[in-house]
């Protein structure tokens, strides 16, 4: 089973006439800072100085595009909860127990824009310290109407733990609402299309701009190349964070083992070939893999259903069979049926003949493949990263105000 690491040090973009100094803020999970790194690496491209607040693992990534990180400490807090309230109380612990640290690291370098994920709220509080413009970047469903009930069941954000202490330090900021840095943000770029967003009519954001996948080079995470070029490949993948199944592993090979399909899978660093059992000569198994190689050459993906790895594979027109691990890629599993991109299978029906069903008919369903096809041409018309681009720089331009 191959292992996968970051290098040491990637050289970035040589150095261009700096024209400002963009912040962008992250918390440290792949799904959320990998949509970035395209839109970061325009800037730079375009002039601009980036730096890059994000914690030591992905240092290499940030480099690798040529921004500069600025390293901020957070616990490790080990495989996602599938409890998004959860995840939202740790990523509020972590934003605010980083403010202070972050404020020091910058010190009187003061940005001309931050760009912070949806979930890096000590963007938005230093942003107003410094009295700057903030563009919200949103690597899943800008909230709409109904969000907090399908994504946390509940009826209420103030009932997710922690948001009183969210609350309490945007009061203590001087901010009017915690409303804009949660339900309403002045302006967001999304990386996905308007046709994949939830309910978009129902959206509260100020100005959001649907830009589609904001893809680039990836070379500093590897390379990957089919066995042969005849290969029909099947890419399985539970994507970063919910890679802790080994029944579901067991499964596909189950399901593919000895088939036509050349298998993919990934199954990150904590399973073992020992849980696999032994495994068919058509598959190869890695903690990780280059996915945009591997989408490349796929036929059929089959995925936890995080926006990020939808996105990549429509980019690359392959159909998708979403098995979800949490409310949040369940949200997108039924955009994924509505939408006829794929098949949507509720891991508590997974065994081999259900795997194998679903993934014949992702494959071979002709109004399956309309709607990818579809929807592959709504994300080449979306802009990407250079719309992302062209959004903050508009924002430097002077025509947004700061938020208040």
């Amino acid at each position: 089973m191959a292992a996968f690491s970051l290098p040491a040090q990637v050289a970035g973009p040589a150095p261009a006439e700096r024209r400002g100094h963009v912040a962008v803020f992250n918390v440290p999970q792949h799904g959320h800072v990998l949509p970035t790194l395209a839109v970061v690496e325009q800037l730079v491209a375009r002039g601009y100085r980036v730096s890059y607040a994000v914690t030591a693992p992905f240092e290499a990534y940030v480099r690798a595009v040529g921004a500069e990180p600025v390293i901020y400490s957070a616990p490790d807090l080990g495989e996602a909860p599938e409890d998004l309230s959860e995840g939202v109380r740790q990523a509020i612990s972590v934003n605010l127990g980083a403010l202070d640290e972050l404020a020091a690291a910058f010190g009187a370098d003061r940005p001309d824009v931050v760009l912070y994920d949806v979930y890096a709220w000590a963007g938005p509080l230093l942003a107003n310290r410094w009295g700057v413009p903030v563009v919200q970047l949103a690597p899943t469903h800008v909230p709409y109407q109904g969000i907090i009930e399908e994504f946390f069941g509940l009826g209420d954000i103030s009932e997710i733990p922690g948001f009183s202490q969210l609350a309490g330090a945007v009061a203590a900021a001087g901010l009017s609402s915690v409303h804009e840095l949660t339900l309403a943000p002045p302006r967001v770029v999304a990386f996905f299309p308007r046709a994949f967003q939830r309910r978009p009519e129902t959206v509260a954001a100020g100005e959001c701009r649907y830009v589609g996948p904001a893809l680039a080079d990836r070379s500093f995470q590897g390379r990957w190349t089919p066995p042969r070029p005849d290969a029909e490949v099947l890419y399985v993948s539970l994507g970063s964070q919910f890679t802790r199944r080994p029944e579901f592993y067991r499964a596909c090979v189950e399901a593919f083992g000895g088939s036509p399909w050349h298998v993919v899978m990934t199954v990150g660093q904590a399973v073992s070939h020992e849980e696999l059992g032994a495994l068919p000569g058509n598959f190869e198994v890695h903690a990780s893999v280059p996915q945009l190689d591997v989408l490349a050459a796929a036929s059929v993906f089959v995925t936890h259903g995080g926006m990020g790895s939808i996105m990549e594979a429509l980019h690359h027109g392959v159909p998708l069979v979403a098995v979800p691990q949490m409310a949040e890629q369940r949200v997108n599993a039924g955009r994924i049926e509505r939408l006829a991109l794929g098949v949507h299978l509720p891991r508590e029906t997974v065994s081999g003949g259900s795997l194998r069903e679903a993934v014949a008919r992702a494959a071979a369903d002709p109004g399956i493949a309309a709607g990818v096809a579809a929807m592959r041409a709504e994300i080449r018309g979306a802009g990407g990263a250079a719309a992302a681009a062209d959004t903050v720089e508009r924002v430097l331009s002077g025509v947004a105000a700061p938020v208040r």
